[in-house]
Formats: structure tokens, C-alpha cells, sequence
């Protein structure tokens, strides 16, 4: 009887151990998840207090406009820079560059374009960004949505979620039937001149429209362009597709040498269009050494605009 006692109570008491042990672990953890939301709290309250004690930088000649589009119900801030002498030379109208992830890149496009403009290296442009005044999480999932030309429900950039796709045509919309007449009816533009800048996902979109809607624009200035998207489909439709122009277009793309993914593609993309002799198409590659994908843009947007500017 004492030895079934015995077992009983070395029983209880590891049972116990087990329940303590269990505790512990629970309590560990829900300690450990208090701490990381008060860590982010704290950086929450870090960045206000930045935010309250810093005052803006404002860009010289630039103003902001918002369009809300009926194509896709997003609101859009419209940023626009103008040449130096906009106000004073009331005679003149102006070529019109379209910049996407103007969200990012507005400050550094319109540095490098008043640079070039001083030295006479391209001609007085008037420079339309394309933001969405928000968080830069949300930013990303907005341009994944409007700058990819088909669905993809399967696509995992860095292991994060599903991110919305396919929305270029509804994208492509908004800028032919909104933005182009508003720009166009509010500033002195020149009649159909009109380019797009692009990186990355950007330079995807502009791939789309010069083989779907070349309408739109008559020079492009595309860097690292994702053409892997959807299994190389832009790529696959450069070599299978029937391209004609009837208005001279520049096609300047330039990727870095590290980045060899995007500029394989971009190499094969190129090929397919040269084979086909195409009238009015002036076309310019490039793979520049010692860059990557982003550190492609000073170089490449440099040369890429007095490409698609020069004579």
C-alpha cells in the first residue's frame, strides 16, 4: 500500500512539475509578445515625434494636384514639375514626362532633369508624377496592382502576402481618358508628346503599353524591367507579336550587370524587336556594368533621357 502511495504522490508532484513548466512557457511567451508590441509602440511614438519637430522640404516649380479615377476608384496625387521659366515664357508648350512611383523617385527625377535642361542635353519638359499619397506598405501593393498586366492569385514578393495584380488596364485608363486630358486642358503641353519613365514594375507597365497601347506615348524610358512576370509573357508576346508605328517612337531600356534575371530578359526582349525591323522605331539597350537593380536609376535615367530627347 505505501509503494502505491508512494507512486501516487511522485505522480502528482510531476504532474504538478508538468502544469508549472507549462505555465512558464505560456507566460514566456505571452511576455515575449507584450514586449515586441511595446517596442513597436514605441517606435510608433519615435516617428510621430519626428514627424511633429520636422519641417517639410518643398521642391522648387512643383505643385500637387488629386484625380480620383471612375476606372478603379483610387485616388492618385498628381505632382508636377515645371520647366524653370514656365510662367514667364507663356508663348511656349512643353514635351510632357510621365513618371511612375512618383511616390518614391519625384525629388531625384526632377533633380536630374533640371540638370540636364541647364546644360541643353534635352529640351525644357514639364514632369508628371503618379503617387498615391500613402504608407509605404500600401504603396507597394498598389503599384503591384496597377503595373502588372495580367492576374497572378500565385505571386510572393520576399514571402509576404498575395499581393492585387493584373490592374494595367484599368491603370492604362486612367491615364488616357483622365490624367493625359487633365495635364493637357491645365498646362501648356506639346500635342502628343508625351513619355513615361518606369523602374522595376514600372518598367513592366511601360513594356505593356509599347506593345499594347502605343498610342499613349512615343518615348519610353524603362529600367530593370520585371519582364519575368508571369512566366516572361511581355517577352513571349515581343517575339510573337505583329508591331507597327505610324509615328516615330524612341525605346531607350537599361539594366545593371548585376542584376541578371532582369537583364537577360530585357536582352531577349530587345532581340525580338530588332529582328523585326520596325519603321519609326528607334531603339537603345544597355546593360550597365558595375550597377544593380536599384542602383541603376542615376546612371540609366540620365542616359535614358538624352536617348529619348536627343535628336
Amino acid at each position: 500500500m505505501k509503494k502505491y502511495f508512494y507512486l501516487l504522490t511522485v505522480f502528482i508532484l510531476l504532474t504538478a512539475c508538468n502544469k508549472a513548466n507549462e505555465f512558464k512557457s505560456n507566460l514566456k511567451i505571452e511576455n515575449d509578445s507584450l514586449r515586441n508590441k511595446i517596442n513597436e509602440l514605441k517606435t510608433q511614438i519615435r516617428l510621430a515625434d519626428s514627424l511633429k519637430s520636422t519641417s517639410q522640404v518643398t521642391i522648387a516649380n512643383t505643385d500637387i494636384k488629386e484625380l480620383t479615377s471612375k476606372f478603379n476608384n483610387q485616388k492618385y496625387q498628381i505632382k508636377i514639375s515645371y520647366p524653370k521659366e514656365y510662367f514667364e515664357k507663356k508663348e511656349n508648350n512643353y514635351p510632357v514626362l510621365y513618371v511612375i512611383d512618383a511616390e518614391t523617385n519625384f525629388g531625384g527625377v526632377s533633380y536630374i532633369v533640371q540638370r540636364l535642361i541647364k546644360d541643353k542635353l534635352i529640351p525644357e519638359i514639364l514632369v508628371v508624377g503618379i503617387a498615391y499619397n500613402t504608407d509605404y506598405k500600401n504603396f507597394y501593393r498598389l503599384r503591384s496592382r496597377d503595373l502588372t498586366p495580367v492576374e497572378d492569385k500565385h505571386l510572393r514578393m520576399g514571402n509576404k502576402n498575395v499581393d492585387p495584380t493584373g490592374g494595367a488596364p484599368k491603370f492604362s485608363d486612367f491615364l488616357e481618358f483622365e490624367l493625359f486630358p487633365f495635364i493637357e486642358e491645365e498646362f501648356r503641353t506639346k500635342k502628343g508628346d508625351r513619355a513615361i519613365y518606369g523602374h522595376s514594375y514600372g518598367g513592366l507597365f511601360g513594356s505593356y503599353t509599347f506593345l499594347d497601347k502605343p498610342h499613349l506615348f512615343n518615348r519610353y524610358l524603362l529600367l530593370g524591367p520585371s519582364l519575368w512576370y508571369k512566366e516572361k509573357l511581355l517577352v513571349n508576346q515581343a517575339s510573337n507579336k505583329s508591331l507597327s508605328f505610324n509615328k516615330p517612337i524612341k525605346l531607350y531600356m537599361a539594366s545593371g550587370e548585376f542584376d541578371v534575371r532582369i537583364n537577360d530578359y530585357q536582352e531577349e526582349f530587345v532581340k525580338f524587336l530588332k529582328k523585326k525591323n520596325i519603321l519609326n522605331l528607334k531603339l537603345e539597350s544597355e546593360v550597365i556594368e558595375n550597377e544593380t537593380h536599384r542602383t541603376i536609376f542615376g546612371v540609366g535615367f540620365t542616359n535614358g533621357l538624352r536617348f529619348i530627347y536627343g535628336k
